[in-house]
């Protein structure tokens, strides 16, 4: 009977959410032709849409998807009656941030070669045998790790890297990994941010705002570390009841296992290693000479999905394809919002209230762009804010820094749901049969996030002192 009324449950939810969406298309589209107005209507599917998204209930990708489709008819509409800012399909399509997506796509595919060899659970197993069974020592080692692995990695990547080893490792060590996991998610976010590759948010907001590479890294590494020294005692003394040692025997039967075993496949295992070299140099030398990071994950990708010949099919499937449509939805979506005027006007409100004060606006654009993440996710708050954070970079070149750290510690205040990183850790926990209770997750991230709002506030003002703003 229980199996039965989810079963009849799904199907209503659907039907709801299908004909919320079909009048807010219909009204759209009425209200364009009645009134001759087409920003009303975009902000109505834009703001409907997240909604359907926000609620979780429904497929995001699908109603981003939707929601593209839907404004392209709203804006073809508008061309067709001559309006301004109407424009056809294509000209939506154009406008995307492919960039941006072809980076989700490159990096997803060396992710899966990468772990379909074996690469990840041979370094696990590695890194975590110097712990000796010690709890707190393995807990230090993954969140070092994990601080590592997102200067390279953006935030989902890195979780799908370390999430899976952290659980392998914690059972069989009998340990509880959601501490580990939570923690790590938590470092995840806030350690990506001196790199423009460490989250997708990163990336939009540099490629809006030509943010310089450089000057991100500089300026945000000591920060970054600043945020890991701070959050480590903290982490430490709020999960220490937890952490103990395991069983000499256990610990014995563990990591007497060679490393070797752990790979599956040698030949791709030296290929990611050569690979995954070459990505890291190409990301620190490739802006350099005018080598995009997208470009560099690309070729990288590119040759490891040639090498691999006859399996390419089976690590392309493994790419989390319902992400990368989810982007081209939500892109589609703020391309609609910028034809139509509304980020402009925005951008003009956000002048108003900020001025020509540059430390006001400083803290302006940590905490609010980082509450509305918490809220919205990360991903369309920086989509949305990065041409605003363009604008307004003559005021001062901290402002586009300030939006970059504000979206990733906004992924872990007050709810998980402003990171795809966060949902990642606890999709895998409930597929090991072991979830994380969203109020774990609040509790400590909303304490951690706060302090680190505090300290990058100051943090970004001292920057803002020095360059004279």
């Amino acid at each position: 009977m229980n199996g039965m009324n989810t079963t009849m449950k799904m199907p209503g939810r659907q039907i709801i959410g299908a004909i919320f969406v079909a009048a807010m298309a219909i009204f759209a589209i009425i209200f364009t032709a009645v009134f001759n107005d087409l920003k009303i209507p975009v902000l109505i599917v834009f703001i409907g849409i997240y909604i359907l998204i926000s609620t979780e209930k429904l497929n995001r990708t699908a109603l981003s998807l939707l929601g593209l489709a839907i404004v392209g008819v709203v804006l073809w509409v508008g061309l067709e009656m001559g309006l301004e800012g109407g424009e056809d399909f294509r000209h939506l399509i154009v406008g995307i941030d492919w960039t941006t997506i072809i980076f989700v796509i490159a990096m997803s595919v060396i992710v899966s070669v990468s772990a379909a060899s074996g690469l990840f659970q041979y370094i696990a197993l590695r890194i975590a045998a110097p712990s000796a069974g010690n709890h707190k020592a393995l807990f230090t080692t993954f969140l070092i790790v994990v601080a590592g692995i997102s200067l390279f990695f953006d935030t989902v990547s890195t979780m799908l890297i370390a999430a899976p080893f952290t659980i392998e490792i914690c059972k069989a060590l009998e340990i509880d990994f959601k501490p580990f996991l939570v923690s790590e998610a938590i470092v995840c976010n806030f350690s990506s941010i001196p790199s423009i590759v460490g989250a997708v948010p990163n990336l939009v907001i540099a490629g809006a705002t030509d943010l310089d590479v450089g000057f991100l890294f500089v300026t945000f590494m000591p920060l970054s570390i600043i945020l890991f020294l701070v959050s480590l005692p903290i982490l430490h003394r709020w999960y220490g009841s937890k952490f103990g040692i395991s069983d000499k025997h256990q610990v014995d039967e563990v990591f007497s296992i060679d490393p070797e075993t752990m790979i599956k496949d040698r030949w791709d295992f030296k290929v990611s290693i050569v690979a995954i070299v070459f990505l890291v140099i190409g990301f620190g030398l490739g802006p350099t000479f005018g080598l995009v990071p997208p470009m560099t994950a690309l070729i990288v990708a590119s040759a490891m999905l040639l090498i691999a010949h006859e399996r390419a099919n089976e690590f392309l499937n493994r790419i989390g394809w319902p992400v990368v449509f989810f982007l081209v939805g939500l892109f589609g979506l703020v391309v609609a919002l910028e034809v139509t005027g509304l980020i402009n006007d925005l951008a003009l409100l956000v002048g108003e209230i900020i001025g020509d004060n540059s430390a006001f606006a400083t803290v302006f654009l940590v905490w609010i762009p980082a509450i509305l993440s918490a809220f919205l996710d990360n991903l369309p708050v920086s989509a949305v804010l990065a041409p605003i954070a363009q604008q307004y970079a003559a005021v001062s070149p901290v402002l586009p820094l300030a939006l970059v750290f504000a979206v990733n510690i906004g992924g872990y205040i007050f709810t998980p749901l402003g990171s795809p990183a966060n949902m990642v850790v606890i999709g895998l926990s409930e597929t090991a049969n072991d979830p994380i209770p969203f109020i774990e997750f609040i509790k400590i991230g909303t304490l951690l996030g706060m302090i680190h709002l505090a300290i990058g506030s100051g943090y970004l003002l001292l920057i803002l002192a020095l360059l004279g703003g």
